[in-house]
C-alpha cells in the first residue's frame, strides 16, 4: 500500500513539475519567497488592526506570531522525526530550480500560508479567504515546481496549518 501511495505521489509530482514551461521558472522562484507576500501581510495587519479594538489587535497578533512558529517549526520537527527524503534527492527526471535540502515531510510553505489563511478567515471580510487560498495555492505549487516536495508534502502541510489555525481561533473563543 505505501509503494502503491508513494508511486502515486511520484507520478502527480513529475506531471506537476512538468506542467508549466521554462519561461515560468522566474515567476515560480519569485512565488515561493516570502518576502514576496511580505507586502500582502502587511495589508492584512493593517485590516485586522483597523477592524478590531487595540486589545484584541494585540491577542490576534500574539495568537499569529504563535500560530507561524508552529506552523513552521511543526514542519521542521516532523522533517527531522520522519525523515522522509525530498524528491530531489530520489526523483530521476524532476526539474529541481532550489537548495534541497534533507527532508521534505512537511511542507513549512504550504502550513504557513495555509495556516494563514484560514487563521484570518473568521478576523477579516469573507472577500480576503478566496484570495488567500489561492495565495497558499500557489505558494504551495512553486514547491512541485522547484522540484523540493511531493505533493503530499503540500497537502499535510495545509492540513497541519488548518489544525493549528483551528486550536488558535478555540483559544481565542475562550478569552471571550
Amino acid at each position: 500500500m505505501y509503494e502503491q501511495l508513494n508511486s502515486l505521489d511520484t507520478s502527480a509530482l513529475l506531471a506537476l513539475n512538468g506542467l508549466f514551461p521554462t519561461s515560468t521558472d522566474t515567476f515560480w522562484i519569485a512565488i515561493t519567497k516570502t518576502v514576496s507576500w511580505l507586502p500582502l501581510y502587511a495589508v492584512l495587519l493593517h485590516r485586522l488592526h483597523s477592524s478590531s479594538n487595540s486589545v484584541l489587535f494585540i491577542k490576534r497578533l500574539a495568537l499569529v506570531v504563535v500560530g507561524v512558529l508552529f506552523f513552521d517549526q511543526g514542519a521542521e520537527f516532523f522533517k527531522y522525526t520522519l525523515e522522509r527524503p525530498r524528491p530531489c534527492h530520489e526523483v530521476e527526471g524532476l526539474r529541481v530550480l532550489a537548495h534541497c535540502s534533507p527532508f521534505g515531510f512537511f511542507s513549512a510553505h504550504a502550513a504557513n500560508s495555509f495556516g494563514l489563511a484560514f487563521l484570518f478567515r473568521k478576523w477579516l471580510h469573507s472577500s480576503w479567504f478566496p484570495i488567500l487560498l489561492v495565495v497558499a495555492i500557489l505558494q504551495s505549487f512553486s514547491r512541485i515546481h522547484l522540484g523540493v516536495h511531493y505533493p503530499s508534502d503540500l497537502l499535510a502541510g495545509a492540513l497541519w496549518g488548518f489544525l493549528i489555525s483551528f486550536v488558535l481561533h478555540k483559544i481565542e473563543a475562550t478569552w471571550s
